[in-house]
């Protein structure tokens, strides 16, 4: 990656939207999920604005497969970075090369057409009072989010301090990407294979973490002896952040509460 200019302590922003269509975009016939419509505008759009509303974000950008759909779509809208592969790492490793005025860049899923400038206000906030943290990445109460989204099913795990939902928001410095990427693509890769995980985390970790007996502090921890780096989990008290769109229903509850939202709806 491009070592000029040195970077500084500004944020950049980079919005995930790599890869092809996945089920549920095959399943409502559209080229990609960050294409689908909130509000008359790509959903991933939505996500940009909010992002691009954080005062803390100096630079923003969209990772997405070279001349796949959303590509496509957007080429020539907004400030792209095309990867030849959909992987997780190359479509970050192309965003600080976008941004290489950036020590650190938020990592934000293009599912979150709900999110707000306050939320990613905050979030940005709390990394850039953690100028040491490698990875920080965001936690929301799964109460809050049932709340706030009645019709919607997230996933949570238990842990001491309550119950929480992964956010679609995170962050992670140059220094981890450039000497530790590899570990988080291993991390990455094992996320939906049981086995795959019991062989990264250890089998007694994922009993206690079944049980609920694991705390946040043993999270950082455990995280922090994968990556090989410094980690920080922030709690949001935003239910947008824990909103994303999987299934239909999903998008009809995103486009409703974003009607409500905008005054056109009831």
């Amino acid at each position: 990656m491009s070592a000029n200019p040195e970077p500084t302590d500004g944020l950049g922003a980079l919005i995930l939207a790599n890869g092809l269509a996945d089920k549920l975009a095959q399943r409502l016939g559209a080229a990609h999920k960050a294409l689908l419509d909130i509000g008359g505008e790509p959903m991933v759009l939505r996500v940009k604005q909010a992002v691009d509303a954080c005062p803390q974000v100096r630079h923003s950008v969209i990772a997405c497969l070279r001349d796949g759909p959303v590509a496509q779509a957007l080429r020539g809208q907004v400030e792209l970075v095309e990867a030849n592969g959909g992987s997780f790492l190359e479509g970050i490793e192309h965003g600080f090369e976008a941004m290489p005025e950036a020590s650190r860049v938020l990592l934000v899923t293009c599912d979150m057409p709900l999110l707000t400038p306050v939320a990613v206000t905050e979030f940005a906030s709390q990394v850039l009072a953690s100028p040491e943290m490698d990875v920080v990445y965001a936690m929301v109460d799964i109460a809050l989010v049932r709340k706030a989204y009645p019709d919607a099913h997230r996933t949570a795990v238990r842990l001491r301090e309550g119950s929480y939902t992964a956010a679609g928001l995170s962050a992670v410095s140059r220094h981890f990407v450039e000497n530790c990427g590899g570990k988080l693509m291993e991390a990455f890769a094992a996320r939906k294979s049981k086995l795959a995980m019991a062989r990264l985390l250890g089998w007694d970790f994922l009993a206690r973490l079944a049980f609920g007996s694991l705390s946040v502090a043993d999270i950082v921890r455990r995280s922090e002896e994968l990556l090989n780096c410094r980690c920080r989990a922030v709690h949001l008290p935003y239910p947008e952040c824990g909103f994303d769109v999987d299934t239909p229903s999903d998008l009809e509850s995103a486009r409703r509460a974003f009607a409500r939202a905008n005054g056109d709806g009831s």
